[in-house]
């Protein structure tokens, strides 16, 4: 079967990383002497993937490192303000957009709350090159949930071997788009290694080839 669609998720940690680095050189560095890379390790692992919310996150934060002069109120309105500001793409995103968009369905999953996340694509226009996009808050379901990924196919009128998933995380997308039956691609860096189903890139010039073999796969099938 044809491909004839894309479904991306949003990158949270690399923007997430550039924010905390961000929040500890203004709130942080001046207070304390905890160092940028504990503070990052440990917000991250507070954070457990987006699935903890930040009040509770920086509360433990403040309490684990022991910060003196820092409120968890502070914190989280410097989250809420600032976080789609210094959010990133990884490098030629919106180049490598731009061309799928001229031969695919592209459609965006992402677990989070709504008014952050709208605020990063709106921040990026990333709403220019997705429909639809599917955040977990407005539609009450999350990645991995199988139901989730099988939204846009509705919307599309496609199968599950019709699309191809491009995420980060091993459980949450891969594993997730793979439940319901559809190719996947772990955008990652060389130190994690994608599952034996699924193929990886490192970097999005490595997409366009990925995509020549699938195409050739499902021809010599047909």
């Amino acid at each position: 079967m044809t491909l004839s669609a894309v479904l991306f998720y949003l990158d949270r940690a690399t923007s997430l990383r550039r924010f905390l680095a961000v929040q500890h050189e203004k709130r942080i560095a001046p207070r304390s002497t905890c160092p940028l890379d504990l503070y990052q390790q440990l917000f991250l692992a507070l954070d457990q993937n987006g699935h903890v919310w930040k009040d509770i996150v920086y509360q433990q934060l403040i309490a684990h490192l022991q910060l003196k002069g820092v409120t968890v109120s502070e914190l989280l309105h410097d989250y809420i303000s600032e976080f789609a500001k210094t959010s990133v793409l990884f490098p030629e995103t919106c180049h490598m957009l731009k061309q799928l968009r001229a031969s695919y369905r592209l459609g965006l999953i992402t677990n989070g709350r709504s008014d952050l996340q709208r605020a990063v694509i709106v921040h990026h226009q990333l709403q220019t090159f997705f429909d639809p996009i599917m955040i977990s808050e407005e539609v009450g379901l999350s990645k991995p949930n199988p139901e989730l990924f099988l939204r846009p196919l509705i919307n599309w009128g496609l199968a599950p071997e019709n699309v191809l998933f491009i995420g980060d995380h091993p459980l949450h997308d891969i594993k997730g788009a793979e439940a319901v039956g559809m190719t996947v691609i772990l955008k990652t860096d060389h130190s994690v290694a994608a599952s034996p189903s699924s193929y990886t890139v490192n970097d999005w010039s490595e997409l366009e080839p990925i995509l020549i073999q699938l195409h050739s796969e499902r021809r010599s099938r047909s």
